[in-house]
């Protein structure tokens, strides 16, 4: 069995208990979506920590960047807290009888070439995945969520919540995932910027909190048989 299979199911099926039926038809399937986030997530926390004995941990744990189980279940914490803001957030508007508008798809627009100048590099508040430290020192609180989320769209929201609970091509059915990323885009998240951070926690050289193992070193070369009568010994050149 493959590690990928063994990570829970997240599927396109409603949670009937908890549909709901009264809100509008855009923020309803969103609604759905994040239910089901909440409800992956929730599997999840017991899932990874089932599997952290296991030896080949390290390689479930690569969407997360770390193998390190109390980052990753800090950040399975932080993306459940953001769902359940966004979830509460949703629900009022619904309650209220608002509707979710989708945002219009900007065509980027070529720029004419410039000078490059050296800029220092800064962390990008707005990234998908929160703060760069993994180690999540103080995870914020229920007000900062809910003040950020109101600050940001609904799509860059689920895509914070997608990286913090390490969804990836693979962890989750196709049908779930290219719902997630049409949501992601078209309530205003950048599924490409989503996708990079991917990559990076993926591919990354922290995956796993250990170095690879270095190749072993090449044995010293020896030296070529001696030419010529004894006490005037010439080596050829190597």
């Amino acid at each position: 069995m493959s590690v990928e299979s063994q990570a829970p199911a997240a599927t396109t099926d409603p949670d009937p208990p908890r549909a709901n039926t009264d809100a509008p038809k855009r923020i309803g399937r969103v609604l759905g979506l994040v239910r089901r986030l909440i409800d992956y997530g929730r599997r999840l926390a017991a899932t990874v920590q089932q599997r952290a004995a296991a030896p080949d941990f390290a390689l479930f744990a690569r969407p997360f960047g770390t193998a390190d189980l109390a980052v990753i279940l800090a950040r399975i914490t932080n993306g459940l807290r953001r769902a359940a803001a966004l979830e509460a957030a949703l629900d009022s508007r619904a309650a209220r009888g608002g509707d979710l508008r989708p945002f219009p798809v900007r065509v980027p627009t070529p720029r004419p070439a410039r000078q490059a100048v050296p800029r220092v590099a800064r962390p990008d508040p707005g990234r998908a995945g929160g703060t760069e430290d993994p180690r999540f020192d103080r995870l914020p609180t229920e007000q900062e969520i809910a003040a950020k989320l109101r600050r940001r769209p609904v799509g860059a929201v689920i895509a914070d919540i997608c990286c913090d609970l390490g969804i990836a091509p693979g962890r989750v059915d196709a049908a779930f995932w290219h719902e997630l990323s049409h949501t992601i885009i078209t309530y205003g998240g950048s599924f490409v910027r989503f996708l990079k951070d991917l990559d990076r926690r993926w591919f990354g050289p922290a995956v796993g909190d250990r170095a690879e193992p270095a190749w072993p070193a090449a044995p010293p070369r020896l030296p070529a048989p001696a030419t010529g009568p004894p006490g005037r010994q010439s080596f050829q050149p190597t």
